[in-house]
């Protein structure tokens, strides 16, 4: 392996996106249909506001009916200005998967490396973070995306 190696040389340059507001049907059917764990998430105006991964829609899936019940109550009532009786709660809860949406179960905190970062400091990052994908941005822009499999291949060149 080169000592030389940028975040650049190892990254693979399709980065496949996630929007905020895709329900967590949606955003599952995404990963399963592109082969994916996980992608940044943008936003409307196509602004960077987060991660989300599989162990998510995992934790998400895990909640018990009266916690998915809690979190749309609080989306309906925060971003609808309603509330919900019971009855119709119950319903929405039955198909939390299609009414809960990526912005309620991403990250929002993103790590990412400049393109020109040397293959040491992304490992470093990535370890210091417990990570296993990093976003690589140049000027801002997200450019591309190492995985633990592109740190193993360029260690096994």
């Amino acid at each position: 392996m080169k000592t030389e190696l940028t975040a650049k040389d190892i990254m693979t340059k399709q980065v496949l996106m996630a929007y905020e507001g895709w329900s967590i049907k949606r955003l599952s059917e995404f990963f399963v249909k592109n082969k994916i764990s996980g992608a940044p998430v943008i936003a409307s105006d196509h602004s960077l506001v987060g991660v989300v991964t599989i162990s998510d829609i995992l934790a998400f899936e895990n909640q018990t009916l009266s916690e998915k019940g809690a979190m749309l109550q609080q989306v309906y009532a925060e971003f609808v200005g309603q509330t919900y009786d019971e009855h119709t709660l119950q319903s929405m809860v039955n198909k939390a998967d299609e009414n809960c949406t990526v912005n309620q179960i991403m990250s929002d905190s993103v790590v990412q490396v400049a393109a020109n970062a040397s293959f040491q400091e992304v490992a470093y990052v990535m370890l210091q973070h417990g990570i296993r994908r990093i976003f690589v941005s140049e000027h801002g822009i997200i450019v591309g995306v190492i995985s633990t499999q592109n740190i193993l291949s360029a260690v096994a060149k």
